[in-house]
């Protein structure tokens, strides 16, 4: 009976340690398909939402501007079979196979210093504007021509022995980059560069300001159209500005103010507000004194100007009434002549028929004697 026990023991013992070793072998199983699943839907969802944003890029770090295809005197279409052979190699390194609408279409303005963003409309033409970029073209700049962005580079070692941050290569070694930096980093700006942005001031390359620059590096896709033309309307949002810093105080001009590191001390900077001295209070009080007096002369000048316009007014006024007075009088005095000269006439009238009945007076008791002395 004991023996029976330990046996049942036994086998019990064993079907649970299967049983066991079984639910393990399940879990580990289910626990690998889960993570490989999980993998797998993150890097479809990765993929999808490049290919839906459009940002999928060929990025070098640090390359160098003279292992670039130099563009210098290119004609337009030898520009555009270099570009052509770019955009090829940049789709080799992407393996890309699929080609999706790239979300946006630049235009640089030669003329007017710009560089305009454009999206697709409901109709999938490039005619909605979305940002307008202040630039530095120069000699070199294509005039016109339509290409494709085939690469980006955080870092470039310019001509010069300079560096520009966030380029996106355009055609050969005409790029879109920040303002030179005299070393590879974001506190070293040629701050007198800097100042002529908006005018012609690099050899071929669109600088621009490093945030816009950003701009372009992150969000613009490779592939993107890239046109060149020149107008001096600079586009449906106008032409932006930027500060001068060549005379900022401090480290402050050796950093672009738009920079958006948090080591910019452009982000914390304030202008100190500085007291007047005795000289500049007594200059403004000066300037405030010849202020007010020129308000009074203008107010008095002003007044004068009213009477004299007053008195212009008055004697006008006058000679007008004078002139009426004149004008009665002679109306009267030509009336009571023409009264004169009917009195006068009625007089005469008067006189003459008088002197008829005078006449035929006379002339009837002369008829009466001479009818009397015929009949004697």
């Amino acid at each position: 009976m004991k023996n029976l026990k330990e046996k049942l023991l036994a086998i019990a013992t064993n079907k649970v340690i299967w049983i066991s070793l079984i639910t393990i072998f399940v879990i580990i199983t289910l626990t690998v398909a889960i993570v490989f699943v999980i993998a797998e839907y993150k890097k479809e969802i990765t993929t999808n939402s490049k290919e839906a944003l459009n940002v999928e890029n060929t990025e070098e770090d640090d390359v160098n501007i003279e292992t670039l295809t130099n563009t210098t005197n290119k004609t337009e279409e030898e520009l555009k079979e270099i570009n052509k052979k770019e955009v090829e190699e940049a789709k080799k390194k992407e393996n890309k196979t699929t080609n999706t609408k790239n979300k946006y279409y630049i235009k640089v303005n030669y003329n007017a210093q710009v560089v305009n963003i454009y999206t697709y409309d409901k109709n999938g033409k490039y005619t909605v504007p979305v940002k307008a970029f202040v630039c530095s073209t120069g000699t070199e700049t294509p005039r016109s021509g339509v290409y494709n962005i085939p690469a980006k580079i955080t870092w470039c070692h310019m001509f010069g022995d300079v560096w520009a941050h966030y380029c996106s290569q355009i055609v050969g070694n005409i790029l879109f980059h920040s303002v030179p930096y005299l070393e590879k980093n974001n506190h070293s700006l040629e701050y007198w560069a800097y100042d002529k942005l908006g005018t012609k001031a690099s050899m071929g390359c669109i600088r621009l300001t490093t945030r816009d620059a950003k701009w372009i590096y992150d969000n613009v896709s490779v592939g993107t159209a890239v046109e060149f033309y020149s107008s001096s309307n600079p586009g449906p949002l106008g032409k932006p500005t930027t500060q001068k810093i060549s005379n900022a105080p401090g480290n402050l001009k050796w950093w672009d103010p738009t920079d958006p590191d948090t080591s910019n001390p452009w982000r914390t900077y304030k202008p100190a507000v500085q007291n007047p001295t005795n000289n500049q209070q007594t200059n403004v009080q000066n300037a405030n004194t010849t202020t007010q007096n020129v308000q009074n002369n203008v107010v008095q000048n002003e007044q004068q100007n009213t009477q004299i316009n007053n008195v212009v007014i008055n004697t006008q006024t006058t000679n007008n009434q004078t002139n009426n007075n004149e004008v009665q009088n002679n109306t009267q005095v030509n009336n009571q002549q023409e009264n004169n000269v009917q009195n006068t006439q009625q007089t005469n009238n008067v006189e003459e028929t008088n002197n008829t009945v005078e006449n035929n007076t006379q002339t009837k008791p002369n008829e009466i004697a001479n009818e009397n002395n015929t009949e004697k």
